[in-house]
């Protein structure tokens, strides 16, 4: 599935990618690359690995219509964690079950760093969710137009690693709280590329009544409320500890999987994990979110756009 949405406004950019210029619109059609949409050559590289089984878009059908040809087109153009529902309950009228790849219109994925994540899924493909990181230059020049982007520091291994988030992710649908999960992923895209402190602050003030109204619906059904405990509790700990510098990624990949993963699948399998690899797929965080970013990989306006 990809993700090709319209930004109405353009991004929020922190002080440090002020003087870039960002864009808005559908990246996947207003930008091209060789004379090509840039959703066309995405979909064609994911293609090329031999390993989707079919390929759905999920945008504006007047924007996406007859651009990628045999590819399912899902109109949608709402917020961010509308566009995921509209894109899961599409991807399962078709296919029952399984887990989804989702990965999104404004990144140019090159062929090793796609092969070199997938490899990555491979050695344990039941995970109830995988989300590739990509480990940052330690020189924040290196990344080019995309040196502003903000960096967040993990424990690994002992070791203290910048990491980027990547654009590429596996779920599987039947594991996790979808509705919790669209609605925090609305309120995460709302505040990216801001700080961890001011992110908290928005996810808890915009998320905390709603979970706290689910739990008492809970109690009233004779149900353990659990969904405040899971979330809350372990969000407020992760994004503490991320803010302090003292998050190691096994720490992340367990808050993520009471965050994310329903307390009845955890029980059910608790083999299964939520994996967060650190990867060197420098392709994969780059998403495309102003002018200075898309020229700097030969990607430009489309004439009709310009």
């Amino acid at each position: 599935m990809v993700l090709g949405g319209s930004d109405r406004a353009p991004a929020r950019l922190p002080p440090s990618g002020r003087s870039s210029r960002p864009l808005t619109g559908c990246k996947g059609v207003d930008l091209e690359i060789s004379g090509r949409p840039l959703i066309r050559e995405i979909v064609d590289r994911l293609r090329a690995t031999g390993r989707f089984a079919e390929v759905f878009i999920a945008g504006p059908a007047h924007a996406y219509r007859d651009v990628v040809p045999g590819a399912a087109l899902v109109d949608t153009d709402a917020d961010f964690g509308t566009n995921i529902r509209a894109a899961v309950e599409a991807v399962r009228a078709r296919h029952e079950e399984g887990p989804i790849a989702f990965s999104t219109c404004d990144i140019l994925p090159t062929a090793s760093d796609l092969e070199k994540s997938l490899q990555d899924f491979d050695r344990e493909p039941d995970a109830d969710i995988w989300f590739p990181i990509v480990e940052a230059p330690e020189d924040s020049k290196a990344l080019g137009a995309s040196s502003w982007k903000p960096r967040y520091l993990l424990n690994d291994g002992g070791r203290t690693v910048a990491v980027l988030p990547g654009h590429l992710a596996v779920v599987d649908p039947d594991a996790v709280r979808l509705r919790f999960m669209y609605r925090l992923l609305r309120t995460a895209y709302q505040t990216r590329n801001r700080s961890i402190g001011t992110r908290r602050s928005a996810l808890l003030r915009r998320m905390l009544a709603d979970i706290l109204f689910h739990d008492v619906l809970h109690l009233f059904r004779l149900r353990l409320p659990t969904l405040t405990w899971d979330t809350v509790i372990a969000g407020l700990r992760g994004t503490r500890r991320l803010r302090d510098q003292t998050l190691t990624r096994e720490e992340l990949q367990r808050t993520l999987r009471k965050l994310f993963v329903k307390r009845s699948h955890r029980r059910r399998f608790p083999e299964r994990r939520v994996r967060i690899p650190i990867l060197h797929a420098l392709s994969l965080a780059r998403d495309i979110d102003t002018l200075e970013e898309a020229e700097s990989i030969g990607v430009t306006a489309a004439p009709s756009s310009s």
